[in-house]
């Protein structure tokens, strides 16, 4: 018995021992779950660093804008990109983690210009502020193809909200969560108080880790992340890392 688990635990070490101890991740500005410029680069960098070292993993960051950041990967000259909702296109292109957590995306818009609306086609006419790269707003997409609504493409959450509080736009698709943090990190107070979200139009959004398939040790650096997320779900990691972000801080 005991050279049969002896067996066992050396031929199960020598199956990770070819297998790379750091994976190299395109990363982005998206405060406060992405940033060059924040402690960890952001809730959700810290988040994914964790997950990784639980499984003896290091992580080398990349800071690029968002469309570039999907390209490199794509190409498999990086090995992943986060945090990305799934789409039949992305999982077509990548190897996609387990989801992360879920956030809700809402319809913000200026008090000054209100909106209502219960569906998509309610806000025919108007112009929509979006993210390059970004899935927000998909709800949207075929009003957009037929020229029902038009859209405003900025790359930041700063341009965005700035976009809306000037009523260049008329509402921004945007996590409820990052939404508002934009709102008080960008916009002074008057500014702030003009902005509001439509209670009646909510959607959730899970995020995923996205590793190239042109690298040879995709499937094991998605299998390697899910076992570290599980991980760190049990020690109470998870928690301490993004609990304080997933929930929204609504203006008063």
């Amino acid at each position: 018995m005991l050279v049969s688990l002896l067996v066992l635990t050396f031929f199960g070490n020598a199956a990770f021992a070819d297998k790379p101890t750091k994976i190299r991740l395109t990363n982005g500005e998206w405060a406060p779950y992405q940033s060059q410029n924040l402690p960890e680069y952001g809730a959700a960098s810290a988040l994914v660093t964790a997950a990784f070292d639980a499984v003896g993993i290091e992580v080398e960051y990349g800071f690029f804008p968002w469309n570039r950041a999907m390209i490199e990967v794509e190409r498999g000259a990086w090995d992943g990109t986060f945090m990305w909702v799934l789409t039949p296109e992305r999982q077509r292109i990548y190897l996609p983690s387990d989801p992360l957590f879920t956030l809700d995306e809402v319809v913000f818009y200026n008090k000054n210009n209100p909106i209502e609306a219960n569906e998509p086609s309610d806000l025919k006419g108007r112009v929509m502020g979006a993210l390059d790269s970004s899935a927000f707003g998909r709800q949207f997409a075929p009003l957009v193809e037929d020229g029902s609504i038009y859209v405003a493409r900025v790359r930041n959450n700063q341009q965005l909200f700035e976009m809306l509080a000037r009523e260049r736009v008329d509402f921004v698709p945007e996590l409820k969560t990052s939404g508002y943090d934009a709102v008080l990190e960008h916009l002074t107070e008057e500014q702030r108080n003009r902005i509001g979200h439509l209670e009646t139009m909510t959607y959730p959004w899970s995020y995923h880790l996205l590793i190239s398939r042109h690298i040879d040790d995709g499937p094991y650096f998605v299998d390697a992340f899910n076992r570290g997320m599980e991980i760190i779900r049990e020690n109470g990691e998870f928690e301490r890392i993004i609990g304080p972000y997933i929930r929204p801080k609504v203006l008063n």
